[in-house]
């Protein structure tokens, strides 16, 4: 029995120490481990902290100011259209919008003046950027015709608040241009007249402003807008600047007004063209060879050639171009495809001709219909384009092919 509380009392006397033992290394293996996660924690934070100074410093801005040459349409028509202001604002005598833009010591403007930018290249740092321009000031004399310079520009505009200045340089000094320093800026105060406006221009934009210039170039500088003209059109269509005045002089009320309601843009090996319709009906055909390097074709039937047409077809298309003459008042020419005897009985000067055309015919005649009968006489049904009634007549053309695409033509009165 004795032996027996003696086990009893060892036993419990090494369970006692074993789960000291235990406590004991439970509590250094915590320790080891809270130091092991402390480091880890260090690491994690020091590591932290290096991310975040190195993500948190901010990169220096840097700027391409080196020269480049302005080719986006956008770019060159707001240039221009900045410029175009400052000369107008001359031409009205508006002494505080030309001071803010500069000032003026060279220019004396009493007529209408338009400039158009030719050529320009940019640079541009943190603080401006710098426009070298070159471009083309047409003054009007009013008497429809108009004097031309070339003139070159530096245009400062502020990049903080879009203000801008025009600096009047000459060709030499242009020719020596260089990129802006990384630190050069000049004081540009933000003024009423000085706000520089940039515009987006589209196809449709773009061919509005070269009608628009066109417009302006044949009431100011007749001879220029002729000039304009594609070269074998307009020996062709008109032969002289004569006969384009009279042209311009008939349809002078549409042409100031031009409004564009239908278009589309090809794109040629060298040039764009841009051919579309007004309200009235007119016909602009624009191929662009550079940027407002433009030539113009105002109808689309004296540069049509349909010689592979069979011979239904060339009689169909010879009548409507007689017509498409006559909405376009082509008057002579059309007077010349008359055939003799018709023209001798019928009308034996073309002043008479004109006169029956403006009194029997519409203003804008629409072909509705045509067809070759099988005596050859074509039948067209013409629908007047500009009336809001439904009118509408019937014409007879008898159509005498010659060589080259050359006919004669007679109609019934």
């Amino acid at each position: 029995m004795r032996n027996i509380k003696l086990l009893i009392i060892i036993l419990t006397i090494f369970s006692v120490i074993l789960i000291c033992t235990i406590i004991a290394l439970g509590v250094q293996n915590s320790k080891m481990q809270n130091d092991t996660n402390i480091e880890n924690n260090i690491e994690n934070i020091e590591s932290s902290n290096i991310t975040e100074n190195t993500m948190s410093a901010n990169p220096e801005l840097t700027y391409n100011t080196s020269l480049q040459e302005v080719t986006s349409n956008s770019i060159l028509y707001s240039i221009s259209n900045n410029i175009n202001k400052y000369f107008n604002y001359i031409k009205e005598g508006n002494t505080q919008a030309v001071n803010e833009l500069g000032g003026n010591t060279v220019y004396t403007i009493s007529n209408n003046v338009k400039y158009v930018v030719k050529q320009a290249y940019s640079t541009e740092n943190e603080y401006i950027t710098k426009y070298y321009t070159y471009g083309i000031l047409t003054i009007a004399n009013g008497n429809l015709t108009a004097t031309e310079q070339e003139v070159f520009n530096i245009i400062y505009v502020d990049i903080e608040n879009n203000t801008y200045l025009i600096e009047q340089t000459t060709k030499e000094e242009l020719s020596n241009i260089k990129e802006l320093g990384k630190d050069e800026n000049i004081d540009i105060p933000q003024g009423t007249y000085n706000n520089f406006e940039y515009e987006y221009v589209d196809n449709v934009k773009q061919m509005e402003i070269y009608l628009e210039d066109f417009v302006f170039q044949i009431f100011n500088n007749i001879e220029n807008a002729y000039n304009i003209l594609n070269e074998e059109y307009r020996t062709k269509r008109f032969g002289s600047v004569n006969k384009f005045v009279e042209y311009v002089t008939e349809k002078q009320n549409q042409i100031r007004n031009i409004k564009i309601v239908q278009y589309s843009v090809e794109d040629e090996a060298e040039s764009k063209v841009y051919k579309g319709t007004d309200e009235y009906g007119n016909y602009y055909h624009i191929i662009e060879n550079a940027y407002m390097e433009y030539e113009i074709i105002l109808d689309n039937y004296t540069m049509e050639d349909y010689s592979s047409s069979n011979e239904e077809e060339k009689i169909e298309k010879s009548a409507e171009k007689f017509i498409l003459m006559l909405n376009s008042a082509d008057y002579t020419n059309a007077y010349n495809l008359l055939e003799q005897t018709f023209k001798e009985t019928y009308f034996p000067t073309e002043q008479e001709f004109i006169n029956y055309i403006k009194n029997n015919w519409y203003e804008r005649n629409i072909i509705a219909s045509k067809e070759v009968n099988s005596e050859g006489i074509c039948i067209v049904t013409i629908k007047d384009a500009i009336s809001t009634e439904s009118n509408q007549m019937q014409k007879q053309f008898k159509i005498t092919m010659g060589e080259d695409m050359n006919f004669e033509i007679e109609f019934d009165l």
